[in-house]
Parts: structure tokens; sequence; C-alpha cells
């Protein structure tokens, strides 16, 4: 079917208004035709800004909508599970933020929904899409740096002082934290770069007594047979490099996932010879929405419909009780 794919989104989060739907323009069998807030006026303004035909007060309301196919998820933490489930349960396929869920139980139990109604549901890592990952993917499990004995991933921004006690990012009761925010992307680059699942974490983290969130932190993942990694969240400092070391080279990206225009992507080092590697730029955003859209008409499956929803959650759950607890803890 050559039909676009009739899209609905859940609440109006500054990362639907500045990426989502202006991706959502440019993506291939796709059309935004209801957005929807629990304030209407604030669901019409955004319809308005962007042209959409339905504006909804309600979240219930947009997914009574039987002509909307499929939902984008753009809210707190702690109501994604909640939501995606009830997404999934009226018909709709979901395109979830991340982190999908508050904990592995409640991402099992998103699982459970999405078999038993059939439809898709993905975690919303916008970042998989960026050219410049996908080839860092490619390379890191081609075989060409031998066994991987180590890898590094940063997931980094620095949020502006004082911190402003209404950030979801910091708000305790609704999902705030950085490793839920920003480090579930570093846990989640280190499992697409090994292929494999980390088997024990080791976490330490700079927690906010006045927010009662981590504000930063650093863990190490043991894959076994030799491979560990590190990983680095936070909201204290910029963005970093990634690394990716085996026993014949190694893998650099010194920008981290964005490069500045001209300089190279990553650097490769084998054999005693090193190469420049430099990637086009495209739209992650655009790139996730139209991956599910051309999913939802049959083109082919979502590039990532084979993960376990609860993989990624199982490593975060970890980190968490490796901290309180002091000790590493088994994924």
């Amino acid at each position: 079917m050559n039909e676009p794919v009739n899209w609905g989104v859940l609440g109006c989060a500054s990362i639907a208004i500045n990426r989502v739907i202006p991706g959502m323009a440019n993506a291939r069998l796709t059309t935004l035709g209801a957005v929807a807030s629990r304030t209407l006026s604030k669901a019409e303004a955004v319809a308005a800004q962007f042209d959409v035909p339905k504006a909804y007060g309600s979240y219930e309301a947009l997914l009574a909508d039987p002509a909307i196919e499929a939902v984008y998820v753009p809210l707190p933490n702690g109501f994604h599970a909640e939501w995606s489930i009830k997404a999934m349960r009226a018909g709709k396929h979901v395109l979830c933020e991340k982190p999908l869920a508050m904990n592995a139980a409640e991402a099992r139990e998103i699982q459970e929904v999405r078999d038993e109604t059939g439809m898709f549901c993905i975690e919303a890592f916008a970042y998989r899409f960026n050219p410049v990952v996908a080839k860092a993917f490619e390379i890191a499990r081609s075989g060409v740096l031998g066994e991987l004995r180590f890898i590094h991933t940063v997931s980094n921004y620095l949020m502006a002082k004082p911190y402003d006690p209404a950030n979801v990012r910091l708000r305790a009761k609704i999902g705030g934290g950085a490793l839920y925010d920003m480090g579930c992307y570093a846990v989640n680059a280190q499992r697409m770069l090994s292929g494999r699942e980390p088997l024990m974490v080791s976490a330490m983290m700079q927690w906010s007594a006045e927010f009662d969130v981590d504000m930063a932190g650093t863990a190490m993942l043991d894959f076994g047979g030799g491979l560990r990694g590190t990983i680095q969240w936070g909201f204290t400092a910029p963005g970093g490099p990634f690394s990716v070391i085996g026993e014949r080279g190694r893998l650099t990206g010194t920008y981290g996932w964005g490069p500045p225009e001209g300089k190279p992507a990553m650097v490769l080092m084998t054999g005693g010879k090193t190469e420049e590697i430099f990637v086009g730029r495209a739209d992650d955003h655009t790139g996730e929405v139209q991956d599910l859209s051309e999913a939802v008409r049959g083109v082919h499956e979502p590039v990532y419909v084979w993960e376990p929803l609860d993989a990624n959650m199982r490593v975060i759950d970890a980190c968490y009780r490796s901290y309180h607890s002091g000790v590493a803890q088994q994924v």
C-alpha cells in the first residue's frame, strides 16, 4: 500500500515539537493526523503550528480515533509503559520515547501486550538511525577489529544551572534521573556495538539529595569472554568520544555520534594503518518514524524489532542495584 500511515502524538513535549514532528514531515508513508494534550488549548496550538487536522484534549480521545494507526509517545518516563499499553490495546502501533519503561518488569509487560495484540512497539532510540551510528555498529561487528576486548560509550549533556525543580528530568516520581534520560543511550550503544548482552554491572553515581535522582554516573559492564565496557552518563558535562578496541585494532569516534561538518566521523586503526571514515548526515527522527511506517505498510519489519523490550532495562536495573548496594550485580 502507498497510503501514508496516519500518526497521532500523545503529548506536546519539546522532543515532539522540536524534533519528531518536523522529522515526520520528511518520512515516507507518514502523515500526522492528530495531536493530544491534557490541555486542549496546548494541543490546538501545536496542531496549528504544524497544520495538523485534529487536536484532542485527552490522550484517551486520540486513542479512540479509529483513523489513527500509530502513535508516538513522548510523555515523561514514568508514563511510557501505561500509555504504550493503552495504545496497543486500542489497536495502535507504538513508537515510545526511551526509556520504554521504568524497569525490566514493566518492559516485559509491554512486550506481552505487544505479542498479544500483534501491534508493533518500538523504543525510540532515534540515534540508531544516525548514519554514523549505523556505520560504527557495522564496523564493530564485522570482525575487522578481531575479538572485541573493550568498548567505551558516553551520553552526557550539560544541564543549565540553577537546576529547575519543574524539569521532568529531575522529578523522581515521574521517572527523572540521568541514567534513565541519558545513560540508556550509552547502555544501548554498548549492546549494539558488541552484539552481546552484559552479564555483570558495577556502577557508581553522583546522587542528588535535593531531587533524589542520579545526576551522573559511570559503570563497568562485563560481557564475559574477555570483553568489558565502560559507560559514562550525566547532566553535568558535555558529550564525549566512543571507542571499540579489539585484538587487531580499534575504532574511535572523537566527536561522538555527531562529528562537525568536514571532520571524520571515526578513525579505524588496523594492521598498522589508519583510515579516516567520513559518513553522510541524515535526520535520525525521520528515520525512526519512517522505519515504523514502512513496517506498518508491510514494506519490511522494523529494523530493531528483534530486540527484547526488556534488554536495556535489565542493564539499567542492575546499575541502580549496584549503586545502592555498593557491589556488582548480575544483569
